[in-house]
């Protein structure tokens, strides 16, 4: 089974905005690994971004929250 995690999404390139985040948490004693961060990438072809983190609580997922402009698809499992 594959590994479950929270998913964010934002319309344009928002890489920049995932790096500042990442820095502030660093500025204030958190790793990237500590972070949460699983993978984030700029999708051309739909223009969007899309940031995956370990689980919907961890820092960088409150970081970008607290940011705003990201939009949380959720976490609900689909009926396949």
């Amino acid at each position: 089974m594959s590994d479950v995690y929270h998913v964010f999404t934002r319309a344009g390139d928002a890489v920049r905005d995932v790096e500042a985040a990442l820095g502030a948490l660093q500025a204030r004693g958190v790793s990237k690994t500590d972070a949460g961060l699983y993978k984030c990438m700029y999708v051309t072809r739909a223009d969007q971004t899309v940031l995956m983190t370990e689980s919907r609580d961890t820092a960088l997922a409150r970081e970008v929250r607290s940011r705003g402009g990201w939009s949380e698809p959720g976490d609900q499992k689909l009926n396949v």
